[in-house]
């Protein structure tokens, strides 16, 4: 987040709060995250639905499961959907707009967000144990692996 998104953001706030007291926090900044559900490009602006996610260390977005509601972000410009893709996690800090609160159609909880500041997280790669310890355990790696010695000294 940028030093001024940061300045400028109120201290956390639970979700639920935020949603059912969404007038009286209307154009307060808040820095909240979780993990992209869709993103829609519009003539002026694109808009980014999520599940939120409590923030952890250094603001990246935990487990959906802990999950208290939809975000959705409205960001003047253009967000590639080809980047921004499903189940990336995103921090955002931004101005509240509105909320489910006040939606009488809504199927879920949200809140409403005028982003000022996204990031983006790296998608995280499974850990894979270094090439050369499965190539040290394969038997073909070595003519003279354990299949041989074995074979040899121990047929009966």
């Amino acid at each position: 987040m940028s030093p001024a998104v940061k300045n400028e953001a109120l201290p956390p706030i639970p979700l639920t709060v935020l949603i059912e007291n969404a007038q009286k926090y209307q154009g307060e900044t808040v820095i909240l995250g979780g993990y992209i559900v869709a993103v829609e490009n519009r003539a002026d602006h694109t808009r980014i639905e999520a599940v939120q996610a409590p923030l952890g260390i250094g603001q990246k977005p935990k487990s959906k499961d802990l999950s208290h509601g939809r975000l959705v972000l409205i960001f003047k410009g253009f967000i590639d959907p080809e980047v921004y893709t499903k189940d990336r996690q995103i921090t955002v800090g931004g101005k509240v707009s509105g909320s489910s609160a006040s939606d009488t159609k809504s199927a879920y909880p949200y809140l409403r967000l005028d982003v000022q500041d996204i990031h983006l997280w790296p998608v995280e790669q499974p850990y894979r144990e270094p090439y050369w310890y499965d190539d040290y355990y394969d038997p073909f790696y070595y003519p003279w692996g354990w299949r041989h010695h074995y074979w040899h000294h121990h047929h009966w």
